[in-house]
C-alpha cells in the first residue's frame, strides 16, 4: 500500500498541485484484523513513512470511542498518532444548516420548515445519520411539494418510521445473539432512561451481555454500570418485536 500511495502521489497529486490529500477510513472498527498483527500500528507507520517520504497525505478515520479505548491497551502509540474529535447529535441550527446545504449541493429548490427541522431533531435525538435518513425518505415521500411544513411532515411519518425499522432497527437487532436480542427487549420494555446489569436476574451473565451490546453500538454507556439502548426510536422498534 506504501509503495502504491507513493507513485500515486508523485506521478499525479504532486504534478496536479495538490498540497495535501486525505484517506478516509469509515467505520474502522470494522477493519478485518486481529490485535496480534499490530495492524492499527502499521497504519499507523505507513503514513509516517509517507510524510517522510514527501508524500502530504492526512490518515481520516471514523469509529465509535470505544474502540481507542481498546486501542489503547495494545497499540497505545496509534491513539497519540490521531487528534481525536468527538462527534455530538446535531442541535437545531447545526441541523437545518446540514439540510440546507445537501439540498444545495443537489440543486433542489424544496424548502423545509423550521417547524419540520424541530421535528426531525426531536425525532432523531439529533442523530446525524438517522437525521439525514429521515430527510431522505421524507424528500421522497412527499415529492415536489416546495416547501415541506408540518402538516405534510405528521403525514409520512408512520411511514418513514418503518423504515427506520426495516433499514436500520432490523439489521441492528440481527447483528445481536438470540439472548442479547431478548435482553434488549426487556431493556425496551422496563421503559427507564438508564439500567443496569443487575436489573435482569434472568439473564446469566449479565455484565458480560451488557458489554457485547455496547461493543455492537447497540447499548451506550451512560455511567459506570449503567447503560441505556443506543436510541429511543430503537427502543419502540424493540417493543414491537
Amino acid at each position: 500500500m506504501m509503495d502504491a500511495l507513493e507513485d500515486l502521489w508523485t506521478d499525479y497529486l504532486a504534478p496536479s498541485g495538490t498540497q495535501v490529500a486525505f484517506v478516509l477510513l469509515d467505520d474502522l472498527h470494522y477493519f478485518p484484523i486481529q490485535k496480534e498483527e499490530s495492524a492499527y500500528l502499521t497504519l499507523r507507520t505507513t503514513f509516517q513513512e509517507l510524510v517522510n517520504r514527501g508524500c502530504n497525505y492526512s490518515l481520516v478515520v471514523t469509529a465509535p470511542s470505544l474502540l481507542f479505548a481498546n486501542i489503547a491497551d495494545y497499540a497505545e502509540p496509534v491513539v497519540r498518532f490521531f487528534k481525536r474529535v468527538d462527534l455530538a447529535m446535531f442541535t437545531f441550527e447545526e441541523a437545518k444548516e446540514a439540510i440546507e446545504i445537501r439540498l444545495k449541493s443537489v440543486g433542489s429548490k424544496i424548502a423545509i420548515s423550521d417547524k419540520v427541522v424541530d421535528s426531525v431533531v426531536r425525532a432523531t435525538g439529533g442523530h446525524p445519520y438517522l437525521l439525514m435518513f429521515v430527510m431522505h425518505e421524507m424528500l421522497n415521500l412527499t415529492g415536489d411539494v416546495g416547501t415541506i411544513n408540518i402538516e405534510e411532515y405528521n403525514r409520512v411519518w408512520p411511514r418513514i418510521e418503518e423504515l427506520l425499522g426495516r433499514a436500520i432497527f432490523a439489521n441492528k437487532f440481527q447483528s445481536a445473539s438470540p439472548t442479547e436480542r431478548k435482553l434488549m427487549i426487556e431493556i425496551a420494555r422496563k421503559d427507564l432512561d438508564v439500567v443496569s446489569p443487575g436489573q435482569f436476574k434472568g439473564f446469566k451473565g449479565g455484565s458480560r451481555l451488557f458489554a457485547r451490546l455496547e461493543e455492537k453500538e447497540l447499548l451506550v454507556r451512560r455511567d459506570r454500570g449503567r447503560y441505556s439502548l443506543f436510541h429511543p426510536l430503537f427502543a419502540k422498534y424493540l417493543k414491537g418485536q
